[in-house]
């Protein structure tokens, strides 16, 4: 694929004229000059620069790239990675926004690694939401879903994390305020993507710039608040995070007017005054200086010091070394203000109250800096169009640094404009690196040339040392600043390896917390004082021990749920029996919660000592879905395992005659998607559930907007005999005429063929040109053309299929070029369907309820 695929599409009066225009543009952004004439003079007030700056911002957007299918691992070879130009900076994976739900743009990004189980996350905002990709496999992420927007879309977004929960927040977009995500949900996605919601949300200010967290305190930092009851003039809005879904307002600082970002640390420099004290280095973009402020006390923060400085055009964003000696600087205006390249400058801030600008490093592009995150000796730079740049501080007294790599994401320019990346997190405990591009969705990247590779340690041992205890000693490198990581499996080493402890420094461990009687299986990797490079594991040894019997029961966790369909509510759970590590006797814990990716804990526990491999649950609500966890205890150890296996179902009556019904929303019954399983077109490009669009409600069913993409909205059901079956359906469509479309068709054979619908009235338009990916054919009807965006109710008779089981689908299908906002359907209606219907709760435990006096209870029925 070449650069210039990918520019954006385009739709020209003819289809002709695109590629001649795709040309002229790329020589166009080759070729535009970074001059000081691309730049307003500075304006007067500092109002009046953040409405500029915002100005030009927006003056740049372009539309989403072609939603290409996600590409792979692809290393950088003699300076590119597939067509991505490169320097020390392998590609895993680049998912298209088409792939991440079909936003018009991306924006922050930021990671979240599980404590768990060690997975890595990305969270990319979106302009409608953001994203939660699993990149534990950096080379086959997985789209996991979306938390859509508190209000609506927005250019601006911005993701932080405080232990298990991410902070959202959103500018130019009304009463946004924070939202709050609990990220152990992403544990429990079983069928990717989910349309998650909120868990909680703050709402003391509206539209919010930028958001920073000091997670050794719990406080947030919200900045560039423009609406809501408390902006704090735009300054500091401060809340107490501390019980993360309970945001509490903490204080405000106004002092320096409007901050762009800012950082907020216990500082740990050499200025001792401030040793201690929680301070905050903000990026005051229209003043045009850096604010250092003193906010231990959150009603009343101390200035310590606000710094202009020459060439200044729009101070953006920094970042302190991790020694807080030296802040680096970005300046979002000044390459376009003044025409020079990229500018990163270095500030001694070891006298909080009087840093000095030591001087700055210049990129070998123009192009604008954005974001920049440090991590021991590298500087990892988010610079638009010349997108991930990898710096090396070399001597920061000097501000001496070295561009040691790069990952370009706009290939055909590197000018001065506001387009390509906008963010990058560099801190995932494995070394990989993301990157967020605006019109280009998410790159998953690994730099290759920060450190050498220790390694493998040898010479392990595993000594039991009395009771519980298991002694480990092994040899590494020997090099300086280097540490250890110890991982453990139960069972010895053919068994599932967890890690143990991190960061040790010297080449001995002693395990405190082993099962007498139990053998495990040990190993150790050694991992270089950056963090980025790690050494391959030691060999395996195994050990048992002496002592109490500590283990939990081995158990795979709930097998099946499932309502028998009578009258009486009734949910029947079944389970593989555990295997007790310890003497037993084993018995089962069952937990249920309407939340799918809920955690099990004593608020929703509902049976406790149920003794064999089943269990029924009479109490469960009618209709409404609920989710259960099952878990086994040993008596022995008096240990409960904690698998997180999730089965989710409803609690239903007899079959019976009704109108299947699904309009999107909360609790209507979910479609299938069935998008294909092959590598390069993932499951997770399928329908999304949006509420940018719909006709009741709040969400509609939405086909996505990328070039070459079959997907399908599928649903299975049962026609009642003898009956006159109608389907019924609001749609609206955005599809570029006759080249696109989307059809209704009907399978009998499980979706192993399929016979066309055609709605009453027949479709508004036809398929006149071959190629999209579906294969729709040049001559039927479709639902095609361009903005038919009031929805409009469409019915197909059914009374062919009488009495039997069919499968519907939805299916849309687009070519390589241009695209519009795709097909929308909403509120699905099937008449004389086979359904599950209500059910009676039963009245259990009929009797005295005299405390401790269970001998006369029964279960009866009414």
């Amino acid at each position: 694929m070449s650069p210039l695929s990918r520019i954006p599409s385009l739709a020209p009066p003819h289809r002709a004229l695109r590629g001649a225009l795709a040309l002229a543009l790329a020589g166009v952004f080759a070729s535009a000059p970074a001059t000081a004439a691309q730049g307003p003079a500075r304006s007067a007030s500092p109002e009046q620069r953040l409405a500029d700056y915002r100005a030009r911002f927006l003056a740049d957007r372009e539309p989403a790239w072609p939603g290409e299918a996600p590409e792979h691992f692809t290393p950088c070879v003699a300076g590119q990675a597939g067509s991505w130009p490169c320097a020390n900076v392998d590609l895993y994976e680049q998912m298209p926004l088409a792939s991440l739900g079909g936003a018009s743009s991306a924006n922050d990004i930021w990671g979240w690694t599980d404590p768990l189980d060690g997975k890595e996350y990305a969270l990319v905002g979106l302009s409608d939401g953001t994203a939660f990709v699993d990149i534990s496999d950096p080379a086959a992420a997985v789209y996991l879903g979306r938390l859509p927007s508190h209000t609506g879309s927005s250019t601006w977004r911005d993701i932080k994390t405080y232990q298990d929960h991410a902070y959202v927040v959103s500018d130019a977009n009304g009463n946004h305020g924070l939202q709050v995500f609990d990220l152990t949900r992403l544990r429990t996605v079983v069928s990717p993507p989910v349309t998650f919601t909120e868990d909680a949300w703050y709402g003391n200010i509206g539209s919010v710039h930028n958001l920073a967290i000091n997670e050794a305190t719990g406080f947030a930092y919200l900045v560039g608040g423009s609406s809501g009851a408390t902006q704090c003039s735009g300054g500091l809005h401060m809340v107490n995070i501390q019980s993360p879904e309970s945001p509490v307002f903490a204080g405000c600082f106004s002092g320096h007017g409007y901050s762009h970002d800012t950082q907020c640390v216990v500082y740990a420099g050499p200025d001792t005054a401030h040793v201690g004290k929680e301070v905050c280095f903000s990026s005051n973009g229209p003043s045009e200086q850096l604010g250092i402020v003193d906010v231990s006390n959150k009603a009343a923060p101390v200035v310590l010091s606000s710094t202009p400085y020459a060439g200044s055009a729009y101070p953006h964003q920094g970042w302190l070394t991790e020694d807080h000696r030296y802040f680096l600087l970005d300046d979002e205006l000044d390459e376009s203000n003044f025409g020079h390249n990229t500018r990163t400058r270095v500030w001694d801030v070891s006298n909080l109250d009087a840093p000095v600008l030591l001087g700055h490093f210049s990129s070998p592009t123009p192009a604008i800096d954005h974001n920049q995150y440090v991590r021991g000796s590298y500087v990892f730079q988010a610079n638009y169009r010349s997108g991930l740049r990898v710096l090396r501080i070399d001597d920061a007294a000097s501000a001496q640094l070295t561009q040691i790599g790069y990952f370009d994401v706009y290939p055909s320019s590197d000018t001065a404009n506001f387009n390509g990346a906008w963010s990058v997190y560099p801190y995932f405990e494995s070394g990989i690196v993301v990157v967020s591009g605006i019109e280009q969705g998410l790159f998953v990247l690994r730099p290759t040339n920060l450190c050498e590779i220790p390694v493998d340690p040898s010479g392990l041992s595993a000594t039991p040392n009395g009771d519980n205890r298991i002694d480990l000693a092994w040899t590494g490198s020997g090099t300086s600043g280097n540490t250890f990581d110890v991982e453990r499996a139960f069972g010895g080493c053919g068994g599932t390896f967890e890690t143990l402890t991190a960061g040790l420094v010297s080449p001995a461990y002693s395990d405190t917390t082993p099962s007498g009687g139990v053998t495990y299986g040990y190993r150790v990797r050694e991992r270089d004082d950056t963090g980025f490079c790690q050494s391959g594991y030691s060999a395996c040894v195994e050990a048992s021990t002496t002592g109490a019997c500590t283990a939990p029961p081995l158990f795979a966790g709930l097998a099946a749920a499932s309502s028998p369909g009578t009258s009486v509510c009734r949910v029947d759970l079944a389970w593989a029996p555990a295997t007790p590590v310890c003497a037993g006797p084993v018995t089962y814990t069952v937990y249920r919660d309407p939340n799918p990716d809920f955690e099990p804990s004593a608020a929703n526990r509902i049976a406790t000592g149920v003794a064999g491999p089943s269990w029924q649950d009479f109490t469960a609500p009618s209709l409404e879905p609920v989710t259960y966890v099952v878990r086994a205890f040993d008596a022995d150890s008096g240990v409960e395992e904690t698998n997180l296996v999730h089965r989710s179902t409803r609690a239903t009556g007899p079959i019976s005659d009704g109108t299947f019904a699904t309009g999107a929303e909360p609790g209507d019954p979910i479609l299938d998607t069935f998008a294909p399983l092959e590598p390069d077109a993932p499951e997770h490009a399928g329908w999304h559930v949006v509420d940018t669009r719909s006709h009741a409600g709040t969400y509609s069913f939405h086909s996505g907007t990328g070039s070459d993409i079959c997907v399908t909205l599928e649903a299975d059901l049962e026609l009642t005999a003898g009956q006159t079956s109608q389907l019924s359906f609001w749609t609206a469509w955005d599809i570029e005429q006759g080249w696109d479309g989307g059809v209704i068709e009907l399978s009998t054979d499980g979706g192993g063929s399929w016979a066309p619908l055609t709605p009453a009235g027949g479709y508004p338009g036809t398929i006149s040109n071959a190629g999209n990916a579906c294969g729709i054919a040049v001559g039927r009807g479709a639902f095609t053309g361009t903005g038919q965006l009031t929805f409009q109710s469409k019915t197909v008779g059914l009374a062919a299929w009488s009495g039997q089981a069919i499968r519907l689908r939805w299916q849309y299908g687009s070519d390589g070029f241009v695209n519009e906002d795709g097909w929308f359907v909403d509120d699905i209606a099937v008449t004389h369907a086979q359904l599950p219907g209500a059910c009676i709760a039963a009245q259990l435990f009929v009797g005295d309820f005299e405390e401790g006096d269970t001998s006369d209870w029964s279960s009866t029925t009414p």
